[in-house]
């Protein structure tokens, strides 16, 4: 049987770590137990509390780096077996983690998986998009029609009553100053901090120049956005309609309603890299799934399949240009895997 040591881990867990996480927080560590399995772990000094005090998101983001991993390791021909423990919520192991995942390598040889060629060249794109060739639409049409987790939405009225409702529902979640205290504490609004370069939001990340970055730390982590809001000028800051607008689609990504985080994040991987094929880049509107009267609105508009919740809402669209992926280095990723 194939066997995983320390280096081969850390090279397999960058590789994993390219995977998308909740305001890029990554919160995936690696380890090798005794036997040699590989033990994914979520770091929860990168929990969103105030964002996301069920943790729904940050599963998401360690089953999105899962199926990274598990990627990365068919490269390399090894397949694996999954345990997923993340309902089982085992904080016992090392103090400040909580176990998400086992992975078992099996004798039998894995073949590349064909999505992960599209894994460097997927990325996230907070501005406007380009333009879209007719093939480009159809070849999504076609894709989506087939996916049973993906609802397209897409033709100006649709887009404009998701890009309405995006916008309302940010203007609402922004107004609680503690997740605005929270979400500058991810956002990297100087090429000075620390952190620029490895992890949270970033200048680059966020298509923002120094200056506007600069305002919008200011604006946010004080009370003039409640100022600005009260004389009506709320809605202006946070607005992204225009912007919206010149995507070629939302997709409504949605799973089954009781299955685990770590499940749904694989699939997310796996969805976001399908229409990556196509040219696209993605901009989440995760606050649609979040706000409850949101993710009720849209699915009254676009009904989902029985049993299933809605995930996330990504605008797609063609790039005009690349963003890098900032992340950790691969040694912050892997821990020691004997427990404490």
């Amino acid at each position: 049987m194939k066997r995983v040591d320390a280096t081969m881990l850390a090279a397999l867990a960058a590789e994993a770590n390219l995977a998308p996480s909740v305001h890029n927080t990554q919160p995936a560590r690696w380890a090798l137990d005794e036997a040699g399995r590989i033990l994914l772990a979520a770091d929860l000094s990168r929990q969103l509390s105030v964002g996301d005090p069920s943790s729904r998101d940050m599963g998401l983001s360690c089953g999105a780096a899962l199926e990274g991993m598990v990627m990365a390791l068919a490269a390399r021909g090894i397949g694996v077996v999954i345990d997923d423990l993340w309902t089982d919520n085992l904080r016992d192991w090392k103090p400040g983690y909580r176990l998400a995942a086992r992975l078992e390598l099996t004798g039998d040889d894995a073949a590349p998986q064909a999505l992960s060629e599209w894994i460097t060249r997927r990325f996230t794109w907070r501005a406007r998009f380009s333009p879209t060739s007719t093939e480009q639409i159809e070849r999504l049409e076609h894709w989506a029609a087939k996916a049973a987790d993906v609802r397209l939405a897409c033709g100006h009225e649709d887009l404009a009553f998701i890009a309405s409702l995006n916008d309302r529902a940010s203007l609402t979640i922004m107004r609680e100053r503690a997740f605005r205290d929270e979400l500058v504490r991810w956002m990297r609004l100087s090429p000075r901090h620390p952190a620029y370069s490895t992890d949270g939001l970033n200048l680059a990340a966020l298509q923002m120049g120094r200056l506007e970055g600069a305002l919008a730390g200011h604006v946010l982590a004080s009370p003039l956005f409640d100022i600005a809001d009260r004389l009506g000028l709320g809605q202006a800051l946070v607005a992204e309609s225009e912007k919206t607008m010149t995507a070629a689609a939302c997709l409504l990504f949605h799973r089954p309603e009781h299955e685990s985080p770590i499940v749904s994040g694989q699939a997310f991987y796996r969805f976001w890299l399908n229409f990556t094929r196509f040219g696209f880049a993605g901009w989440p509107m995760a606050v649609l799934a979040d706000l409850p009267s949101a993710a009720q609105a849209l699915r009254e508009r676009f009904p989902l399949p029985p049993g299933h919740r809605l995930i996330n809402v990504l605008r797609v669209g063609p790039a005009p240009s690349t963003v890098p992926k900032y992340r950790l280095p691969a040694g912050d990723l892997v821990l020691d895997g004997k427990p404490a």
